[in-house]
């Protein structure tokens, strides 16, 4: 799957392997729940859950595998700098636990991290 600009919020199922490339950054996932964003310069993912080999376009040397359980590590894959400089560290934004518990729904699946209906303490869109 190629993601030129935009974002996506997806679940994948563990039997077979996908791979999504943006214009910075090669991801491999499967069985995992991911929210990314791409843009002409830079990639923001989040892992949601479950586990991912990570290769910026420019610097796939340093590739990195990265494994979450609950958004654990969001990150942004930049374009233009130094070898070894291109994943950093990013903040959550802009999906729910409840978006992610939708999609599993309609696979037929439960996500790793259901939690009560009333105990729901994770971030929330704002209308």
């Amino acid at each position: 799957m190629r993601i030129v600009s935009g974002a996506l919020l997806s679940v994948f199922p563990s039997r077979r392997p996908v791979r999504i490339t943006t214009q910075t950054a090669t991801i491999g996932i499967r069985g995992t729940g991911v929210y990314l964003e791409a843009e002409p310069a830079q990639t923001y993912l989040c892992l949601c859950y479950g586990l991912s080999q990570i290769s910026p376009a420019n610097d796939e040397q340093n590739a990195q595998t990265i494994a979450s359980k609950h958004h654990d590590q969001p990150l942004y894959i930049l374009a233009g700098e130094n070898k070894g400089e291109n994943i950093r560290n990013a903040p959550f934004k802009n999906h729910t636990d409840q978006e992610l518990m939708l999609i599993e729904t309609l696979v037929g699946r439960t996500p790793p991290f259901v939690f009560p209906k009333d105990d729901y303490k994770a971030p929330r869109r704002q209308y």
